[in-house]
Protein backbone atom coordinates (compact mmCIF):
# COMPACT_ATOMS: atom_id res chain seq x y z
CA UNK A 1 0.00 0.00 0.00
CA UNK A 2 3.43 2.49 0.13
CA UNK A 3 2.73 3.53 -3.64
CA UNK A 4 -0.86 4.47 -2.21
CA UNK A 5 0.00 6.13 0.16
CA UNK A 6 2.58 8.58 -1.40
CA UNK A 7 -0.02 8.90 -4.03
CA UNK A 8 -2.45 10.59 -1.53
CA UNK A 9 0.42 12.15 0.11
CA UNK A 10 1.24 14.09 -3.49
CA UNK A 11 -2.64 14.98 -3.28
CA UNK A 12 -2.73 16.20 -0.12
CA UNK A 13 -0.06 18.38 -0.88
CA UNK A 14 -1.63 20.00 -3.68
CA UNK A 15 -4.90 20.67 -1.83
CA UNK A 16 -5.45 24.16 -1.10
CA UNK A 17 -5.66 25.41 2.57
CA UNK A 18 -9.00 26.52 3.64
CA UNK A 19 -8.70 30.44 4.54
CA UNK A 20 -10.19 31.34 7.63
CA UNK A 21 -13.67 33.16 6.31
CA UNK A 22 -13.82 36.71 6.11
CA UNK A 23 -17.24 38.25 8.11
CA UNK A 24 -19.08 40.50 5.95
CA UNK A 25 -22.35 41.81 5.61
CA UNK A 26 -24.97 41.50 2.91
CA UNK A 27 -28.36 42.86 3.08
CA UNK A 28 -31.63 40.52 3.07
CA UNK A 29 -33.57 40.42 0.10
CA UNK A 30 -37.13 41.95 1.57
CA UNK A 31 -39.22 44.53 1.01
CA UNK A 32 -39.22 46.68 3.24
CA UNK A 33 -38.67 50.56 1.74
CA UNK A 34 -36.35 52.62 2.13
CA UNK A 35 -36.63 55.61 4.16
CA UNK A 36 -39.16 57.92 2.62
CA UNK A 37 -39.53 61.80 2.68
CA UNK A 38 -42.89 62.99 1.42
CA UNK A 39 -42.27 64.82 -2.03
CA UNK A 40 -43.62 68.42 -1.93
CA UNK A 41 -45.05 68.84 -5.36
CA UNK A 42 -48.99 69.08 -5.17
CA UNK A 43 -51.36 69.03 -8.45
CA UNK A 44 -54.32 67.83 -10.38
CA UNK A 45 -53.78 64.28 -11.96
CA UNK A 46 -54.18 65.63 -15.17
CA UNK A 47 -51.45 68.26 -14.93
CA UNK A 48 -48.97 65.71 -12.91
CA UNK A 49 -49.82 62.72 -15.36
CA UNK A 50 -51.19 64.06 -18.15
CA UNK A 51 -53.43 61.27 -20.10
CA UNK A 52 -57.34 61.16 -21.47
CA UNK A 53 -60.63 60.14 -20.42
CA UNK A 54 -61.14 56.92 -22.23
CA UNK A 55 -65.26 55.84 -22.59
CA UNK A 56 -66.72 52.69 -21.85
CA UNK A 57 -69.66 50.63 -21.97
CA UNK A 58 -69.48 50.78 -18.25
CA UNK A 59 -68.08 54.65 -18.01
CA UNK A 60 -65.28 56.46 -18.17
CA UNK A 61 -61.24 56.01 -17.19
CA UNK A 62 -58.39 57.58 -17.62
CA UNK A 63 -55.69 56.46 -19.36
CA UNK A 64 -51.71 57.73 -19.90
CA UNK A 65 -49.96 56.58 -22.83
CA UNK A 66 -45.88 56.99 -23.76
CA UNK A 67 -44.29 55.93 -27.07
CA UNK A 68 -41.21 54.90 -27.17
CA UNK A 69 -39.21 54.73 -30.85
CA UNK A 70 -38.08 50.88 -31.53
CA UNK A 71 -34.19 52.52 -31.58
CA UNK A 72 -34.93 53.83 -28.07
CA UNK A 73 -32.41 52.02 -26.16
CA UNK A 74 -33.18 50.40 -22.42
CA UNK A 75 -29.72 49.06 -20.91
CA UNK A 76 -27.48 47.84 -23.76
CA UNK A 77 -29.94 47.30 -26.65
CA UNK A 78 -33.02 49.05 -28.89
CA UNK A 79 -36.44 47.94 -27.54
CA UNK A 80 -37.41 46.72 -30.66
CA UNK A 81 -34.21 44.39 -31.00
CA UNK A 82 -36.79 41.84 -28.95
CA UNK A 83 -38.78 41.47 -32.70
CA UNK A 84 -35.59 39.37 -33.42
CA UNK A 85 -36.13 36.52 -31.04
CA UNK A 86 -39.25 34.16 -30.43
CA UNK A 87 -40.56 33.85 -27.26
CA UNK A 88 -40.82 29.88 -28.36
CA UNK A 89 -36.79 29.99 -27.35
CA UNK A 90 -38.08 29.56 -23.85
CA UNK A 91 -41.12 27.27 -24.30
CA UNK A 92 -38.46 23.87 -23.84
CA UNK A 93 -37.18 25.40 -20.42
CA UNK A 94 -40.77 26.27 -19.56
CA UNK A 95 -43.39 24.00 -21.52
CA UNK A 96 -46.27 25.07 -19.09
CA UNK A 97 -46.15 28.49 -20.80
CA UNK A 98 -47.87 27.55 -23.50
CA UNK A 99 -45.01 29.19 -25.50
CA UNK A 100 -44.52 26.57 -28.59
CA UNK A 101 -46.49 28.16 -31.37
CA UNK A 102 -45.51 31.69 -30.88
CA UNK A 103 -42.60 33.06 -33.17
CA UNK A 104 -42.52 36.94 -32.42
CA UNK A 105 -43.14 39.54 -29.50
CA UNK A 106 -45.18 41.43 -32.01
CA UNK A 107 -48.23 39.97 -30.76
CA UNK A 108 -47.26 40.07 -26.76
CA UNK A 109 -48.81 42.48 -24.30
CA UNK A 110 -46.84 43.02 -21.52
CA UNK A 111 -48.27 43.73 -18.42
CA UNK A 112 -47.84 45.14 -14.78
CA UNK A 113 -50.14 45.80 -11.73
CA UNK A 114 -49.80 48.12 -9.25
CA UNK A 115 -52.49 47.09 -6.22
CA UNK A 116 -54.09 48.18 -3.12
CA UNK A 117 -52.31 45.52 -1.40
CA UNK A 118 -50.89 42.11 -1.25
CA UNK A 119 -52.96 39.25 -2.55
CA UNK A 120 -56.28 38.91 -4.76
CA UNK A 121 -59.25 39.00 -2.23
CA UNK A 122 -62.13 40.77 -2.14
CA UNK A 123 -60.98 43.94 -1.03
CA UNK A 124 -57.87 44.34 -3.43
CA UNK A 125 -58.17 46.75 -6.52
CA UNK A 126 -55.59 46.59 -9.53
CA UNK A 127 -55.90 50.71 -9.49
CA UNK A 128 -53.52 50.86 -12.36
CA UNK A 129 -52.80 48.55 -14.45
CA UNK A 130 -50.06 49.20 -17.36
CA UNK A 131 -49.90 47.21 -20.67
CA UNK A 132 -46.85 47.99 -23.40
CA UNK A 133 -47.39 46.71 -26.82
CA UNK A 134 -45.75 46.68 -29.99
CA UNK A 135 -47.82 48.19 -32.66
CA UNK A 136 -48.41 51.06 -35.05
CA UNK A 137 -50.09 54.33 -34.18
CA UNK A 138 -51.40 54.64 -37.78
CA UNK A 139 -51.66 53.18 -40.53
CA UNK A 140 -48.22 55.26 -42.15
CA UNK A 141 -46.35 55.45 -38.79
CA UNK A 142 -43.58 53.40 -38.01
CA UNK A 143 -43.87 50.28 -35.53
CA UNK A 144 -43.57 51.86 -31.79
CA UNK A 145 -43.45 50.19 -27.99
CA UNK A 146 -46.78 51.51 -26.55
CA UNK A 147 -47.33 52.03 -22.79
CA UNK A 148 -51.39 52.56 -22.02
CA UNK A 149 -51.44 52.95 -17.80
CA UNK A 150 -54.91 52.51 -16.96
CA UNK A 151 -55.68 54.56 -13.92
CA UNK A 152 -59.04 54.13 -11.39
CA UNK A 153 -59.30 57.41 -10.13
CA UNK A 154 -61.83 55.92 -7.97
CA UNK A 155 -63.38 52.30 -6.87
CA UNK A 156 -66.53 53.21 -8.89
CA UNK A 157 -64.35 53.26 -12.42
CA UNK A 158 -63.19 49.84 -11.47
CA UNK A 159 -65.22 48.07 -14.35
CA UNK A 160 -64.37 50.83 -17.18
CA UNK A 161 -60.71 50.32 -16.32
CA UNK A 162 -61.27 46.35 -16.88
CA UNK A 163 -63.59 47.03 -19.74
CA UNK A 164 -60.48 49.06 -21.23
CA UNK A 165 -58.18 46.67 -20.45
CA UNK A 166 -59.90 43.75 -21.75
CA UNK A 167 -60.52 45.91 -25.09
CA UNK A 168 -56.96 46.24 -25.46
CA UNK A 169 -56.20 42.93 -24.99
CA UNK A 170 -58.12 41.17 -27.73
CA UNK A 171 -55.99 41.49 -30.45
CA UNK A 172 -52.74 39.85 -28.50
CA UNK A 173 -51.89 36.47 -28.04
CA UNK A 174 -48.97 36.24 -25.17
CA UNK A 175 -49.39 38.00 -21.87
CA UNK A 176 -45.60 38.87 -20.71
CA UNK A 177 -45.16 39.61 -16.89
CA UNK A 178 -42.77 39.57 -13.59
CA UNK A 179 -43.95 37.39 -11.26
CA UNK A 180 -47.32 37.53 -12.92
CA UNK A 181 -47.95 33.66 -12.50
CA UNK A 182 -48.85 34.14 -8.90
CA UNK A 183 -49.88 37.85 -8.08
CA UNK A 184 -50.66 39.74 -11.57
CA UNK A 185 -52.97 37.62 -13.65
CA UNK A 186 -54.52 35.71 -10.32
CA UNK A 187 -55.38 39.21 -9.39
CA UNK A 188 -56.82 40.09 -12.63
CA UNK A 189 -58.92 37.11 -12.77
CA UNK A 190 -60.57 37.85 -9.50
CA UNK A 191 -61.36 41.09 -10.47
CA UNK A 192 -62.66 40.16 -13.58
CA UNK A 193 -64.55 37.44 -11.95
CA UNK A 194 -65.87 40.06 -9.68
CA UNK A 195 -67.16 42.11 -12.37
CA UNK A 196 -67.69 38.95 -15.05
CA UNK A 197 -71.52 40.30 -15.93
CA UNK A 198 -69.79 43.25 -18.01
CA UNK A 199 -67.29 41.10 -19.64
CA UNK A 200 -68.88 38.09 -20.80
CA UNK A 201 -67.19 37.24 -24.30
CA UNK A 202 -64.78 39.38 -24.28
CA UNK A 203 -61.72 38.11 -26.20
CA UNK A 204 -59.24 39.75 -23.83
CA UNK A 205 -60.74 38.72 -20.60
CA UNK A 206 -59.83 34.62 -21.70
CA UNK A 207 -56.19 35.76 -23.18
CA UNK A 208 -54.87 36.02 -18.89
CA UNK A 209 -56.71 32.77 -18.07
CA UNK A 210 -54.93 30.07 -16.89
CA UNK A 211 -53.24 27.88 -19.57
CA UNK A 212 -53.43 31.21 -22.53
CA UNK A 213 -49.59 31.94 -23.13
CA UNK A 214 -47.76 33.56 -20.66
CA UNK A 215 -44.11 34.63 -19.95
CA UNK A 216 -43.44 35.00 -16.61
CA UNK A 217 -39.98 36.45 -16.75
CA UNK A 218 -39.32 35.85 -12.98
CA UNK A 219 -38.80 32.12 -13.66
CA UNK A 220 -36.35 31.74 -16.14
CA UNK A 221 -34.58 34.71 -14.71
CA UNK A 222 -34.08 32.92 -11.22
CA UNK A 223 -33.24 29.91 -12.94
CA UNK A 224 -30.19 31.39 -15.13
CA UNK A 225 -29.07 34.17 -12.35
CA UNK A 226 -30.14 33.15 -8.69
CA UNK A 227 -26.75 31.83 -8.31
CA UNK A 228 -24.43 34.53 -8.31
CA UNK A 229 -27.23 37.09 -7.35
CA UNK A 230 -28.76 37.75 -3.94
CA UNK A 231 -32.08 38.81 -5.32
CA UNK A 232 -33.97 38.49 -8.07
CA UNK A 233 -36.66 41.26 -8.04
CA UNK A 234 -37.20 43.05 -10.95
CA UNK A 235 -34.80 46.64 -9.89
CA UNK A 236 -31.94 44.13 -8.59
CA UNK A 237 -32.06 43.10 -12.52
CA UNK A 238 -32.13 46.24 -13.75
CA UNK A 239 -29.07 47.45 -11.76
CA UNK A 240 -27.07 44.12 -11.92
CA UNK A 241 -28.16 42.56 -15.20
CA UNK A 242 -29.05 45.32 -17.76
CA UNK A 243 -27.25 48.28 -15.97
CA UNK A 244 -29.92 50.96 -15.51
CA UNK A 245 -30.70 53.43 -12.77
CA UNK A 246 -33.65 54.86 -12.14
CA UNK A 247 -33.72 57.91 -11.29
CA UNK A 248 -35.34 60.14 -8.07
CA UNK A 249 -39.03 60.07 -9.52
CA UNK A 250 -39.03 56.21 -8.57
CA UNK A 251 -40.67 54.76 -5.61
CA UNK A 252 -40.44 51.96 -3.61
CA UNK A 253 -43.06 49.52 -4.27
CA UNK A 254 -43.80 48.87 -0.42
CA UNK A 255 -45.33 52.45 -0.23
CA UNK A 256 -47.33 52.11 -3.73
CA UNK A 257 -50.93 51.55 -1.86
CA UNK A 258 -50.39 53.81 0.78
CA UNK A 259 -49.75 56.33 -1.99
CA UNK A 260 -52.76 55.73 -3.54
CA UNK A 261 -54.94 55.90 -0.78
CA UNK A 262 -53.71 59.11 0.00
CA UNK A 263 -54.37 60.34 -3.58
CA UNK A 264 -58.06 58.86 -2.89
CA UNK A 265 -58.08 60.96 0.56
CA UNK A 266 -56.81 64.26 -0.35
CA UNK A 267 -57.27 64.41 -4.22
CA UNK A 268 -52.99 65.63 -4.52
CA UNK A 269 -52.14 63.47 -7.65
CA UNK A 270 -48.12 64.59 -6.52
CA UNK A 271 -47.05 61.34 -5.21
CA UNK A 272 -49.23 59.17 -7.83
CA UNK A 273 -47.38 60.79 -10.68
CA UNK A 274 -43.99 58.91 -9.24
CA UNK A 275 -46.16 55.92 -9.19
CA UNK A 276 -46.60 56.15 -13.18
CA UNK A 277 -43.06 56.07 -13.80
CA UNK A 278 -42.29 53.35 -11.29
CA UNK A 279 -45.14 51.36 -13.56
CA UNK A 280 -44.04 52.43 -16.77
CA UNK A 281 -40.68 51.73 -15.61
CA UNK A 282 -41.38 48.00 -15.15
CA UNK A 283 -42.84 47.25 -17.99
CA UNK A 284 -40.11 48.78 -20.29
CA UNK A 285 -37.42 46.87 -18.26
CA UNK A 286 -39.85 43.69 -18.69
CA UNK A 287 -38.96 44.08 -22.80
CA UNK A 288 -35.23 44.74 -22.34
CA UNK A 289 -35.26 41.71 -19.90
CA UNK A 290 -36.96 39.48 -22.19
CA UNK A 291 -34.19 40.43 -24.43
CA UNK A 292 -31.55 39.18 -22.15
CA UNK A 293 -33.08 36.29 -21.43
CA UNK A 294 -33.60 34.39 -24.96
CA UNK A 295 -29.94 35.71 -25.69
CA UNK A 296 -28.88 33.70 -23.08
CA UNK A 297 -31.08 30.80 -23.37
CA UNK A 298 -31.13 30.70 -27.52
CA UNK A 299 -26.97 31.83 -28.02
CA UNK A 300 -25.43 32.01 -24.73
CA UNK A 301 -21.65 32.10 -26.63
CA UNK A 302 -23.27 35.60 -27.93
CA UNK A 303 -24.35 37.10 -24.48
CA UNK A 304 -21.09 35.95 -22.89
CA UNK A 305 -19.27 38.64 -24.70
CA UNK A 306 -21.70 41.23 -23.79
CA UNK A 307 -21.32 39.91 -19.99
CA UNK A 308 -25.19 38.60 -20.00
CA UNK A 309 -23.61 34.80 -19.20
CA UNK A 310 -20.71 34.40 -16.56
CA UNK A 311 -19.62 31.72 -14.91
CA UNK A 312 -22.23 30.74 -12.36
CA UNK A 313 -24.88 31.56 -15.17
CA UNK A 314 -22.94 28.23 -17.60
CA UNK A 315 -23.40 26.69 -14.47
CA UNK A 316 -27.55 27.35 -14.42
CA UNK A 317 -27.12 26.86 -17.79
CA UNK A 318 -25.62 23.15 -17.71
CA UNK A 319 -28.40 21.92 -15.14
CA UNK A 320 -30.85 23.19 -17.31
CA UNK A 321 -29.50 21.48 -20.74
CA UNK A 322 -29.16 18.12 -18.79
CA UNK A 323 -32.92 18.11 -17.57
CA UNK A 324 -33.98 18.24 -21.06
CA UNK A 325 -31.87 15.21 -22.41
CA UNK A 326 -28.82 17.70 -24.10
CA UNK A 327 -25.74 16.29 -22.57
CA UNK A 328 -23.79 17.97 -25.16
CA UNK A 329 -24.76 21.29 -24.44
CA UNK A 330 -24.70 20.77 -20.40
CA UNK A 331 -21.43 19.41 -20.93
CA UNK A 332 -20.14 22.29 -22.82
CA UNK A 333 -21.78 24.69 -20.13
CA UNK A 334 -20.30 23.18 -17.48
CA UNK A 335 -16.66 23.22 -19.36
CA UNK A 336 -17.54 27.02 -20.06
CA UNK A 337 -18.81 27.20 -15.68
CA UNK A 338 -15.19 25.66 -14.81
CA UNK A 339 -13.18 28.08 -16.96
CA UNK A 340 -14.76 30.86 -15.09
CA UNK A 341 -15.84 30.40 -11.60
CA UNK A 342 -13.78 31.65 -8.77
CA UNK A 343 -16.29 30.77 -5.73
CA UNK A 344 -15.75 27.35 -4.57
CA UNK A 345 -19.17 25.97 -3.46
CA UNK A 346 -20.02 26.86 -7.34
CA UNK A 347 -16.89 25.25 -8.54
CA UNK A 348 -17.96 22.09 -6.51
CA UNK A 349 -21.27 22.05 -7.89
CA UNK A 350 -20.05 22.49 -11.53
CA UNK A 351 -17.46 19.75 -10.61
CA UNK A 352 -20.15 17.61 -9.10
CA UNK A 353 -22.61 17.64 -12.40
CA UNK A 354 -19.48 17.66 -15.14
CA UNK A 355 -18.27 14.39 -13.26
CA UNK A 356 -21.81 12.88 -12.60
CA UNK A 357 -22.51 13.22 -16.18
CA UNK A 358 -19.68 11.25 -17.55
CA UNK A 359 -20.25 8.86 -14.84
CA UNK A 360 -23.86 8.43 -16.12
CA UNK A 361 -22.00 7.60 -19.67
CA UNK A 362 -19.68 5.00 -18.74
CA UNK A 363 -16.40 7.50 -19.33
CA UNK A 364 -14.83 6.35 -16.27
CA UNK A 365 -11.49 7.69 -16.77
CA UNK A 366 -12.87 11.38 -17.53
CA UNK A 367 -15.49 11.09 -13.96
CA UNK A 368 -12.29 10.30 -12.36
CA UNK A 369 -10.31 13.16 -13.45
CA UNK A 370 -13.18 15.28 -12.32
CA UNK A 371 -12.80 13.88 -8.97
CA UNK A 372 -9.62 14.38 -8.63
CA UNK A 373 -9.65 18.12 -9.66
CA UNK A 374 -12.71 18.91 -7.59
CA UNK A 375 -10.86 17.68 -4.48
CA UNK A 376 -7.41 19.11 -5.28
CA UNK A 377 -8.75 22.48 -6.50
CA UNK A 378 -11.71 23.12 -3.90
CA UNK A 379 -11.38 23.30 -0.47
CA UNK A 380 -13.55 21.71 2.04
CA UNK A 381 -14.62 18.29 3.78
CA UNK A 382 -17.18 17.22 1.51
CA UNK A 383 -16.21 13.13 1.08
CA UNK A 384 -18.39 13.17 -2.14
CA UNK A 385 -15.59 13.05 -4.73
CA UNK A 386 -13.18 10.35 -2.61
CA UNK A 387 -16.56 8.13 -1.97
CA UNK A 388 -17.06 8.57 -5.69
CA UNK A 389 -13.23 7.76 -6.66
CA UNK A 390 -13.46 4.51 -3.84
CA UNK A 391 -16.54 3.42 -5.76
CA UNK A 392 -14.50 3.86 -9.10
CA UNK A 393 -11.55 1.88 -7.66
CA UNK A 394 -13.32 -0.68 -6.38
CA UNK A 395 -16.24 -1.23 -9.13
CA UNK A 396 -14.35 -0.80 -12.25
CA UNK A 397 -10.92 -0.98 -11.69
CA UNK A 398 -11.30 -3.52 -9.15
CA UNK A 399 -8.15 -2.15 -7.35
CA UNK A 400 -9.78 -2.47 -3.40
CA UNK A 401 -6.16 -1.10 -2.03
CA UNK A 402 -7.14 2.47 -3.81
CA UNK A 403 -10.47 2.39 -2.87
CA UNK A 404 -9.30 2.03 1.08
CA UNK A 405 -7.11 5.05 0.18
CA UNK A 406 -10.26 7.24 -0.32
CA UNK A 407 -12.46 6.13 1.71
CA UNK A 408 -10.28 6.50 4.38
CA UNK A 409 -9.12 9.67 3.52
CA UNK A 410 -12.38 11.22 3.47
CA UNK A 411 -13.23 9.78 6.85
CA UNK A 412 -9.89 11.45 8.04
CA UNK A 413 -10.95 14.35 6.77
CA UNK A 414 -14.64 14.72 8.60
CA UNK A 415 -13.70 13.11 11.70
CA UNK A 416 -11.18 15.90 12.03
CA UNK A 417 -13.68 18.73 11.13
CA UNK A 418 -15.70 20.35 13.32
CA UNK A 419 -19.02 18.56 14.18
CA UNK A 420 -21.45 21.66 12.33
CA UNK A 421 -19.18 21.08 9.21
CA UNK A 422 -20.86 17.31 8.88
CA UNK A 423 -23.85 16.42 7.69
CA UNK A 424 -25.94 13.70 10.04
CA UNK A 425 -24.73 10.22 9.15
CA UNK A 426 -21.76 10.65 6.90
CA UNK A 427 -19.22 9.39 9.56
CA UNK A 428 -20.97 6.29 10.17
CA UNK A 429 -21.42 5.85 6.11
CA UNK A 430 -17.70 6.13 6.09
CA UNK A 431 -16.97 4.09 8.59
CA UNK A 432 -19.84 1.28 7.00
CA UNK A 433 -17.55 1.12 3.77
CA UNK A 434 -14.24 1.65 5.28
CA UNK A 435 -15.38 -1.65 7.10
CA UNK A 436 -16.88 -3.31 3.95
CA UNK A 437 -14.01 -2.44 1.65
CA UNK A 438 -11.37 -4.24 4.00
CA UNK A 439 -13.36 -7.14 4.90
CA UNK A 440 -13.50 -7.17 1.09
CA UNK A 441 -9.88 -7.20 0.92
CA UNK A 442 -8.91 -9.70 3.27
CA UNK A 443 -11.32 -12.23 2.48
Amino acid sequence: MSSSLDRLRRLQSLRPQRARPELTYAPLDDDLPAPYVRATRRGALEELAPGAEVATAAGGCYVVTAAYPLAQRHGDHALGDLLAFAPHTLAPFHPDFALDALDNFASAAFIDTETTGLGAGAGVYAFMIGVGTFEKPSSDASLQFVVRQFFMRHPGEEAAVLLALADRLADRQLAVTFNGRTFDLPLLRARFMQNRRTFAGRAGVAMLQEGAPHLDLLHPARRLWRRRLQSCRLVNLEQVILGLQRNEDDVPGALIPYLYHEYLRTGNAGEMSRVFYHNREDIVSMVALAHRLIQAYATPEEAESGLGVQGADWLALGITYEKRGEAARAEAAYRRALDAIRDDAHRADAFAHLADLCKRQARWDEAAAMWELWLTSVPGVDPTPYVELAKYCEWQLQELERAEMWAAWALHNLTAAPVYARLPGQVAELEHRLARIRRKRQS
